[in-house]
């Protein structure tokens, strides 16, 4: 790692990374994430990070290093700053409102479960049984909200640039339906199996779960849309963005 050099933006980007994962000075890296966040382009990010590839670093933790310099760069971690600054109408505050939904009903799925986690026997007519039906409903229509960034949104940001970050982001799809239909799958299955065979899957799906979507929303909200709000600044983009996702509207979730 000490033979990176430090010529030129895509260099000088690549010695931040190091430090950043040094945890070297905090204050002056986002100084110089501030500073940097403006002048580089996507092509100085990825050679950035085929440099650290070269130079032993993880695919994983270069991610990390890259969501964490835009956060540093761009809001500085704050979601509702990027709120504040967007247009009533815009697209993007239409998803991080299906977001907070999508929250709430994560912390519903981790309260029913440590419920049924306690009882020693349910029915199919027990609340509790009732009320995981009624949020694996829900979160299985978040497949309209992933289709909506599938087939709209990311395909229309990532012509503008930073294709890494974007498709970290949008790989973890494929994981989050899977494991929502597993969800569905189990609780559908109630009844089917011995009671605590259904505890010890359904815990086992909600434990990993709601950390993988609740970590995909954070950097969506703190790291992606505040990047995609500042890199598209024409307008248009936006509303031609915001009249196809019309055509969808809010998705299933929040019925």
């Amino acid at each position: 790692m000490d033979k990176i050099t430090k010529s030129g933006l895509a260099e000088e980007l690549t010695g931040f990374l190091v430090k950043l994962s040094e945890g070297k000075n905090k204050a002056g890296l986002r100084k110089q994430a501030n500073r940097l966040i403006a002048a580089i382009t996507p092509d100085d990010i990825e050679s950035a990070e085929r440099t650290l590839i070269m130079n032993g670093y993880t695919v994983k933790k270069i991610q990390q290093l890259s969501a964490a310099f835009v956060l540093m760069g761009v809001l500085g971690g704050d979601d509702a700053g990027l709120r504040s600054r967007l247009p009533e109408q815009h697209i993007l505050r239409k998803i991080m409102a299906e977001h907070e939904m999508i929250r709430c009903f994560l912390a519903d799925l981790e309260d029913v479960a440590g419920s049924i986690e306690k009882s020693e026997q349910m029915n199919a007519s027990s609340c509790e049984i009732m009320r995981l039906h009624h949020i694996a409903e829900h979160l299985h229509a978040l497949d309209e909200h992933l289709d909506r960034e599938d087939d709209i949104i990311y395909p229309a940001l990532k012509e503008k640039g930073w294709k890494s970050l974007f498709s970290r982001i949008e790989s973890e799809h494929v994981y989050i339906q899977m494991s929502i239909n597993d969800l569905v799958k189990l609780a559908m299955s109630f009844g089917k199996m011995p009671f605590p065979t259904f505890k010890a899957r359904l815990l086992s799906s909600v434990r990993y779960l709601c950390p993988l979507l609740r970590e995909h929303l954070f950097h969506e909200d703190r790291v992606l849309f505040p990047l995609a709000f500042t890199m598209v600044e024409n307008n248009s983009v936006w509303d031609r963005l915001r009249q196809i996702c019309n055509e969808i509207d809010y998705c299933g979730i929040h019925l």
